[in-house]
């Protein structure tokens, strides 16, 4: 007997990620759209990056107009950060027809749990997902 997990793993929707984007195809990105030069953009960057840490060693969130981090720290005394994304990253990538990317098993958005244990059970009845 099959677990309703098994059937939305292998039907969700789900981006299927092309090779991450390096630090240097970021930085050429960022001066083609500026007219700061590759190594003051890398300046600035490090200098976000010193500052971020030095107000979270303060435990203070920080907004940085990309992401809120907030610093936490778990029972067994590490400390973490969460990173919340602006919303304007997720509006730009749900603007209609923007996205270029892949999306595999796109066909079944908007369905449900229940419609997905269904299409695993038409094509695995020796292993069906029951309830």
């Amino acid at each position: 007997m099959a677990k309703r997990i098994e059937a939305i793993k292998a039907y969700c929707p789900r981006i299927n990620l092309d090779k991450a984007a390096t630090e240097d195809r970021f930085m050429s990105l960022i001066t083609q759209r500026t007219t700061l030069s590759p190594g003051v953009v890398k300046n600035v960057q490090e200098s976000e990056v010193e500052t971020l840490i030095g107000l979270l060693r303060e435990g203070r969130p920080v907004h940085t107009g990309i992401a809120i981090y907030t610093p936490s720290v778990g029972l067994d005394g590490v400390f973490e950060v969460s990173v919340r994304v602006d919303s304007r990253v997720a509006a730009a990538l749900n603007t209609a027809n923007t996205f270029s990317g892949v999306v595999v098993n796109a066909e079944n958005i908007g369905k449900s749990s229940a419609d997905l244990s269904e299409m695993w059970n038409k094509e695995h009845p020796d292993n069906l997902i029951e309830g």
